[in-house]
């Protein structure tokens, strides 16, 4: 943040009303909640009557006091509409102002049979009344204390998904040293908006509202922003049928609001649309069928999260900074282009800055899921002791279940017990057959939260671990564990259609393919057919340029099972098997991958002395 950012409080203040008044005048007709934060007194007031004066004659405004005693938003605008009845009318238009929070009392009066405060029976109202207020469609202005305003999003989740604006108003009688406590985790318009906020429909609606008027005010640039990750949303949660142009739409909107920042000399804006941009790509980056290239995506991720870092400083924007640092890791540990081992050691890099501000006692949660992440590089680690990374990724999924416990975060536990059963599938200490025991029991604890109908991607994850396991198992029989593994995969592609998860669909055929390729059960011959079919399938999706690891184990695993076949031109089948280690060698190289490079190297070696 900018010096001038931090001490000119009269430019934030006239930065929020300036997006306020805009987004009233852009929400003629609709239901549009904007919280409004200030101290209680006369310069809450006198903001008040300006934004009244300047809306009349053309929006009407009418004022709401909440009964302290029964503080619920929508009896008193149901009262509001009773007194007024000019308000039922068809095309009413209106701007309404609710005051009356600031009186609300935190204790509980003995006198309360209920034994809640005033305030936790307003923070119960919001919560429960949101499809309520849809019989009001007006702008509604809600006065609260920042103290008020730092507790909503926790006391009413669901009501504050609905907030079309919040907009900060600082007391010219405050300090600037309070202003920095004030206003530094937030911009003025635009925050990090990770929930859908209003129906898209309407978001739309008040952007062409503001175009018409050829507004180019900070409050466009925020309707943008939202836009785009409305779109953006929409994509993450497969709510689209046209993957391809919604994304495209979803940057459209983002480089429109980034350009209109960029004009308005928006800093704090515009970091925050650069951040939206990078998770996109990164979001992204597995649709490089529909998309694009997957390295391209993930550099274009990278590059958005890098430029983001130019304003969120950790002097400045400590928990965007580190926010910022961890989606960077995440990119970097998913990263195509340069050595596999350098982005991973980046990524704990990254992961590690971020802990520096995300710390257990501060922002609990937030460390949890960095842990977890910083787990998840350890786990794949290329450089040091393999042996001491798998012990160092048991120690952060560990760590997390002091935040992440199953009666809290249930889904969150479950990913973490997940993983864990990764950790404990891989490591080397200890007995290998007791490890996959334990990896079985943290997939199968998983499982009681991952359930088919609740978490179908979640549940077909933990089936296809299982299968792996069960394809590695020690314990029990080999041929009744390799058909309870082919049975797990077969589950888990109900869910990972090559349609629906193209790249888990992929990963999947391959487990189902080595478990065909070591089947006992079954005619040898057949087995091996089926597992170059599913090999050969998994190329499809897993080509050298979106997926050169994966397109290199696989091409590795299909050498195999022409080593073997029975059927077809013996001679054939061996030519086959050597094409197909040598293209595995083209992207396991000693430099970048030297445990997977000696693995081909010793298949291809064993090729050429059975065919001596």
């Amino acid at each position: 943040m900018l010096d001038s950012d931090i001490v000119d409080y009269q430019s934030i203040n006239e930065d929020s009303y300036d997006g306020l008044v805009s987004l009233i005048e852009a929400s003629k007709g609709v239901l549009s909640l904007l919280i409004a934060s200030c101290k209680p007194g006369d310069f809450q007031t006198q903001i008040i009557n300006r934004y009244e004066a300047e809306l009349v004659p053309n929006i009407p405004c009418y004022r709401v006091v909440l009964n302290q005693k029964e503080p619920s938003l929508r009896a008193a605008l149901e009262q509001l509409v009773k007194d007024c009845p000019e308000l039922k009318e068809p095309h009413a238009s209106a701007a309404i102002t609710v005051t009356g929070t600031e009186a609300l009392m935190e204790f509980v009066s003995q006198a309360d049979s209920n034994h809640r405060s005033e305030l936790d029976r307003f923070f119960g109202y919001l919560q429960w009344t949101r499809e309520g207020l849809r019989e009001f469609p007006y702008p509604i202005v809600i006065w609260v204390t920042p103290n008020i305003l730092s507790r909503l999003s926790r006391e009413a989740p669901d009501f504050w998904s609905w907030r079309s604006g919040v907009f900060r108003f600082v007391s010219p009688a405050v300090e600037a040293t309070d202003v920095i406590n004030q206003t530094w985790e937030n911009s003025t318009l635009i925050e990090l908006e990770t929930k859908l906020i209003l129906p898209l429909d309407e978001l739309l609606e008040q952007v062409e509202n503001l175009e018409q008027q050829a507004m180019e005010t900070p409050a466009l640039a925020t309707l943008y922003n939202r836009v785009a990750r409305a779109y953006a949303n929409r994509l993450k949660t497969r709510q689209t049928q046209n993957y391809s142009q919604e994304r495209d739409l979803a940057i459209d909107f983002f480089h429109k609001s980034l350009a209109l920042q960029q004009k308005l000399n928006l800093l704090r804006a515009q970091s925050d649309t650069l951040l939206g941009l990078g998770d996109l790509y990164y979001t992204t980056a597995d649709y490089s069928r529909i998309v694009g290239s997957r390295a391209e995506n993930l550099e274009r991720a990278i590059a958005f999260y890098e430029a983001a870092l130019t304003v969120y400083t950790l002097e400045d924007f400590p928990e965007d900074w580190a926010m910022t640092q961890n989606n960077l890791a995440n990119a970097y540990r998913n990263r195509i282009n340069g050595l596999r081992a350098d982005n991973l050691e980046r990524a704990i890099a990254f992961y590690e800055a971020a802990l520096t501000v995300r710390t257990l006692e501060d922002f609990p949660e937030q460390w949890a899921m960095t842990q977890n992440n910083l787990a998840n590089a350890y786990l794949y680690r290329i450089n040091g002791s393999r042996a001491q990374n798998l012990e160092q990724a048991i120690a952060f999924y560990e760590a997390t279940l002091k935040v992440r416990t199953l009666e809290d975060f249930p889904e969150d536990w479950a990913m973490t017990q997940n993983n864990l059963g990764e950790a404990y599938r891989y490591r080397i200490k200890g007995s290998p057959a007791d490890n996959l025991e334990r990896a079985i029991a943290f997939y199968e604890a998983a499982l009681t939260v991952r359930t088919l109908e609740d978490f179908p991607e979640d549940w077909a994850m933990t089936q296809n671990n299982l299968g792996e396991a069960y394809s590695d198992r020690i314990k029990g029989s080999r041929a009744d564990n390799l058909e309870r593994a082919i049975d797990f995969y077969e589950a888990a592609l109900t869910v990972r259609t090559l349609e629906d998860f193209p790249e888990k669909w992929a990963m999947t055929q391959n487990n189902l393919a080595l478990a065909y390729a070591n089947r006992i059960n079954g005619s040898r011959a057949d087995n091996l057919e089926k597992a170059i079919a599913s090999y050969n399938a998994a190329l499809t999706i897993y080509t050298r340029d979106a997926f050169p690891e994966n397109w290199a184990m696989t091409q590795n695993n299909l050498g195999l099972a022409y080593s073997d076949r029975i059927r077809g031109d013996k001679a054939q089948n061996i030519e086959l098997a050597k094409k197909c280690y040598e293209n595995a060698l083209t992207v396991r190289t000693f430099e970048a991958f030297p445990q997977e490079y000696t693995e081909t190297l010793f298949n291809l070696g064993n090729l050429d002395r059975s065919n001596q």
